[in-house]
Parts: C-alpha cells; sequence; structure tokens
C-alpha cells in the first residue's frame, strides 16, 4: 500500500487502531465556536440565510444556504475550466478563543488534516498553530458548502508546522497529532465529539519538527509517524502498547537529514513499505518491520533542488511507484515540479521529468484522479496564489490547468469533503508575512474548493479508489454514500 502526502477519501470507516501517549494536560476549558451565529444555540431566524436543520446528528447547527455576509466573493467559480472546474467557499479562520471574539494570530497555521472527525461521513478539517505564537488546535465540522463549523481542540504541543491525523488508540475516532503530541479524539457518538470542548493531549516524545509524515513504516497495518526537522536526523516513532505509554522509536537515519519532504509507500514493488527522503535518497525497508533499511540514491536527484515537497504514485499507469517533488525555497523565480519516472520498477533507475518552473512559493503536491479517468493528475498548490492541476494523459504526459486564482495552499489537503464521488481541496494560510507574497495577498482564511466535475456533467462520480492514492496525512477512508 503507498500513501502519499494529503488525501482521504469520504466516510465513516474505523482506521486502523494504534496505541500512544502520556497524559499531559492541555489547559483551558473547551468551546465550541459558530461561525456563522453567536452563542450555542441554534439560530432560528438570523438574518444570515439558514436552511432548515439537517436530521439529528448530521450537523451541530442549522445550515445556510449562502456564504456569511462578508464572505459572498469567496463562492465564485475561478477560473471557468470545463474540465476541472472548482467554486471557492470560505471556511474560516483560525482562532483558539471562543469567547472574546478576537480572532487571534493568524501566522504559521499547520498542522493541516482532512479526515472525518465526528464520524458523520463527510470529512471535517483541522489546523494547529506553531508553538512560539501561541499554539493551540481547532477543528472544522462540515456541515455544507458554505458552512464549517469551528470547535476547540486544545494548547500545549510544540511543533514547527507538522501535524496530521490517525486513530492512536484504536477506538474508532480519528485522533490529531502535532509533532510532540496527540490529541485524543473524545469519540462515544457524533455529539460527543462535536459537544466535547477540550481534547487531552498526551505527549508522543520530545521532538519538534517541521514534517511529521503518517504511514505504515514497520507495516503492521497501523499508523506510526516519520519525523523531518532541520538539524534533526529523520527518525519514525510508533505508538506504545498503551495509551498512556510513551511512543517507541522505530529507528533513525542518520545520513541526509532533511527538514521536509518525505513520503511513505513500496517504492521497489516488493510489497513493504519504504521511505523516501528528499531529492536524492531513499531508504528500502529491507524485512518490512521498519528496522533494516538499505540506502539507494536517486540519480537523477541531483538536478533538482535539496528538500523539496515530495509524494508517491504511479504516474505513468506502468504498476510502479513513481516520485514527484515540487521545490519550496525557489522563490518567485526557482520553484519548480517534476516527476520521477521509476525506470526498472525497483526503484534503482529514475528519470527526471520537468513539468514547470518558476512558479512561487510551492507547497503541497498531491497525485490523484480529479477528473475520474482513472489516472493520476498532479496538484499543485502555492503558499497564496494561483493553484494548478496537470492532467495526466494516463501515461505520464501532462497539460497544465489553473484550478484557482487566489488560494492558501500552502498545506492544502484533498479529499471527497461532500461525497458526491470527485476529489475537493481544502487549505488554509501558512501565514509567514516573508513568505510567498502573504502580507500583499489577505484575508488569511481556510477555503475550501469543491470539485463540481460530477454537478457540471464533466465527469462520472467515483467512489472507491485504489490505493495507491490514499494518502498519509491521514489514514485512508472509503466514502460511503
Amino acid at each position: 500500500m503507498a500513501f502519499s502526502s494529503a488525501m482521504v477519501g469520504c466516510g465513516s470507516d474505523a482506521v486502523a487502531p494504534g496505541q500512544a501517549g502520556i497524559a499531559s494536560g492541555s489547559g483551558g476549558a473547551g468551546a465550541t465556536i459558530d461561525d456563522g451565529g453567536k452563542g450555542g444555540a441554534p439560530v432560528a431566524d438570523s438574518g444570515l440565510g439558514f436552511d432548515e436543520p439537517r436530521p439529528s446528528g448530521s450537523c451541530s447547527r442549522p445550515i445556510r444556504n449562502g456564504p456569511l455576509p462578508g464572505k459572498e466573493s469567496f463562492t465564485v467559480l475561478t477560473p471557468s475550466d470545463t474540465l476541472f472546474p472548482f467554486t471557492k467557499h470560505w471556511i474560516g479562520v483560525f482562532s483558539i478563543d471562543a469567547d472574546s471574539g478576537v480572532e487571534g494570530d493568524q501566522r504559521f497555521i499547520g498542522g493541516e488534516s482532512l479526515t472525518d472527525l465526528d464520524n458523520d461521513g463527510d470529512l471535517d478539517y483541522a489546523i494547529g498553530q506553531r508553538t512560539d505564537i501561541g499554539g493551540g488546535m481547532v477543528w472544522f465540522e462540515y456541515c455544507g458548502s458554505d458552512q464549517w463549523i469551528r470547535h476547540y481542540v486544545g494548547t500545549g504541543h510544540r511543533t514547527t508546522a507538522g501535524g496530521g491525523a490517525m486513530d492512536v488508540n484504536g477506538d474508532g475516532f480519528v485522533d490529531l497529532v502535532m509533532s510532540d503530541s496527540w490529541y485524543r479524539n473524545p469519540g462515544g457518538s457524533t455529539d460527543a465529539v462535536r459537544m466535547a470542548g477540550t481534547w487531552q493531549r498526551y505527549v508522543i516524545a520530545n521532538l519538534d519538527v517541521e514534517e511529521n509524515i503518517v504511514g505504515d513504516v514497520n507495516n503492521d497495518k497501523k499508523p506510526d509517524l516519520l519525523y523531518f526537522m532541520t538539524g534533526l536526523d529523520s527518525q519514525w516513532w510508533t505508538p506504545g502498547a498503551k495509551p498512556t505509554e510513551p511512543w517507541t522509536i522505530g529507528d533513525v537515519f542518520s545520513t541526509h537529514p532533511q527538514r521536509q519532504g518525505g513520503a511513505v509507500g513500496d517504492i521497489d514493488g516488493d510489497g513493504k513499505n519504504d521511505i523516501l527522503n528528499g531529492n536524492q535518497w531513499w531508504y528500502r525497508n529491507v524485512d518490512g518491520d521498519g528496522m533494516t533499511w538499505e540506502e539507494v540514491h536517486i540519480d537523477a536527484g541531483a538536478a533538482f533542488d535539496n528538500e523539496p515537497l515530495t509524494n508517491l504514485g504511479d504516474l505513468d499507469g506502468d504498476g510502479d511507484m513513481d516520485l514527484v517533488m515540487i521545490t519550496h525555497w525557489g522563490g518567485d523565480t526557482g520553484a519548480r515540479v517534476a516527476w520521477f519516472e521509476n525506470v526498472d520498477g525497483k526503484g534503482q533507475s529514475f528519470t527526471m521529468h520537468l513539468l514547470d518552473s518558476g512558479l512561487g512559493w510551492l507547497h503541497t503536491i498531491v497525485p490523484a484522479d480529479f477528473d475520474n479517468d482513472g489516472d493520476l493528475d498532479l496538484y499543485v498548490g502555492t503558499n497564496v496564489g494561483p493553484q494548478w492541476i496537470w492532467e495526466n494523459d494516463g501515461k505520464g504526459h501532462f497539460t497544465k490547468h489553473t484550478a484557482a486564482l487566489d488560494f492558501r495552499g500552502h498545506g492544502a489537503r484533498v479529499g471527497d469533503v461532500d461525497c458526491d464521488g470527485d476529489l475537493d481541496v481544502v487549505g488554509s494560510p501558512w501565514g509567514d508575512p516573508n513568505e510567498g507574497g502573504e502580507t500583499s495577498h489577505p484575508p488569511r482564511d481556510a477555503v475550501y474548493l469543491q470539485n463540481m466535475c460530477v454537478e457540471m456533467g464533466a465527469c462520472q462520480p467515483l467512489f472507491v479508489r485504489p490505493h495507491e492514492i490514499t494518502f498519509q496525512k491521514e489514514w485512508p477512508y472509503v466514502c460511503k454514500r
């Protein structure tokens, strides 16, 4: 099974179980924040355009039939692409203060995940903040294209940027991870998750990382965490036998440390997940248990910039795992997009195919089938501004399309949010004013790009997708209708 970096399907399947953590309380009373009205009671006639409430358990608030006043500009088709048509919708902004109404510091937002946190059958969205400017984590309950309800998770984690989602304690409810900590989903029922307030925080290890990647490193059908950070040897950790115990370190890669740019998947085709480590190296999982590794050089990697964002997928339809990369640090002139063809199918020989360059501050690359034609297209996201999809002809020949003109794609996630059988995109701002023109492109909102491929008749719905495009940031789901 291969894991790429940013996608799950839509649904309510229980995820693979694991165990973890040392209790470390997260402080502060939790609260539910309704971005469409004031207070916790349902709004019968607020003037904000609410529809009738959904059946019990389907949403914690009545549903709006249009955007929140002042956010109408988000709900537009940008641009009108007949093959990859997206409408843009406002989700909300990051804030952990439920009482003051102050939206808080919108810088350094990471830890993104797109997964079904309340087990209601659709995908929700979670984000967290870097530690040194306050930290904290929230999740947005999906109620409809124009209504996402913000809920508090907690504070106390330590992270530079990384985060994700996985079922740590095996109770069937997805938990959230942020570098050194995991937040336990209150579980029990859909309503219990929505009304819980603060989620209990547990410590994983004494780490503060740029990127933590969820994937099955030791091939036990349970999720592990792979960590990358400047000045830190790449390493992976696995949950312990009990939720209250610390995690166990699996192995440390003392050569070729990376700030970012990892992925977990079967690169050599032997049925065991391997580790991609930046632009020039991958580690072959010799015995499959994640404890014995063979270092393999990527021959074409020297032609690509160091510390890229990476992913895995079969781009040319020949049944083996190829690599995809974007350069983040190239800025407005140097950023590049490329895919690396796995020539021998065993990861011993690669050929680089450069798709584009000079695209700005790129920070997301996801191989996924956006037009439901059975091959993997490429979504490429910038920190702020245009977002692109490269259409695949099934053999690794690509045509570039603009999916959105103004979007926040620093850590965008892909999945079938609305369960209509095509893949959507959700993104939020990183918020660093020194990177990628974020100061000149306010506001700093989380935004949902709804794929209208099925609605507009451009493609047929597709609900079950092959393993090579279930992604590592969240444990796999299959959309249920």
